[in-house]
């Protein structure tokens, strides 16, 4: 998927209540923050598409900053840290509050990690590093039309849209309505970019 819509994704798993939807946001995007810093001082450095996608994202180094950022023990391990802290040892409300905002956070990072494994194709990540190299080459690609991409596109759009819609409803703070609006505009964006260069 694209990382704009597992933010949308993880701020409408947060709930109405903002420090959750922040937390879960924030567990959407970090998955693909490796990647994100990668493009960007290659891009400024000027380095061309072939380049990156051809070559360099097959590298080591990349291969496994992407296995860090969409590992499931990670995820999985905080979830599970948070939901026994939340349910078992939490004795105030502002306690609860914390791992209930870590709880939402860790899930939506898990859930983005678990959407990836199941959309990507050659480019999958090493889900289960260190533990294993292996990848799951999916037969459904998130932006390959050769293998369901332009359908899933469609799909995502969708879902993307109401989601942000829902959240735009939940919060009336013209800071986030304008990320929202900023989000649905890359359903547009992304994937004219890479029609058009």
């Amino acid at each position: 998927m694209y990382t704009q819509t597992h933010v949308i994704m993880g701020a409408a798993l947060g709930g109405r209540k903002p420090r959750n939807a922040l937390a879960g946001a924030l567990g959407g995007i970090l998955p693909d923050v490796p990647m994100l810093l990668t493009l960007l001082v290659l891009k400024l450095a000027a380095i061309p598409d072939p380049i990156i996608f051809g070559i360099l994202y097959w590298q080591e180094w990349w291969q496994r900053a992407n296995a860090i950022g969409h590992n499931v023990w990670l995820w999985g391990g905080l979830l599970l840290l948070a939901l026994w802290r939340r349910e078992r040892l939490a004795a105030t409300a502002e306690a609860i509050d914390r791992w209930s905002a870590i709880f939402v956070f860790a899930l939506s990072g898990l859930l983005h990690t678990l959407i990836d494994f199941v959309t990507h194709r050659e480019d999958a990540h090493m889900s289960f590093w260190p533990v294993s190299r292996w990848k799951f080459m999916s037969s459904v690609s998130y932006w390959d039309g050769a293998h369901h991409g332009h359908v899933f596109a469609v799909f995502e759009a969708a879902m993307g849209l109401a989601l942000a819609l829902l959240v735009f409803r939940r919060f009336g703070n013209g800071w986030v309505r304008a990320a929202l609006l900023l989000a649905m505009l890359l359903y547009a964006a992304v994937p004219a970019y890479f029609i058009f260069t």
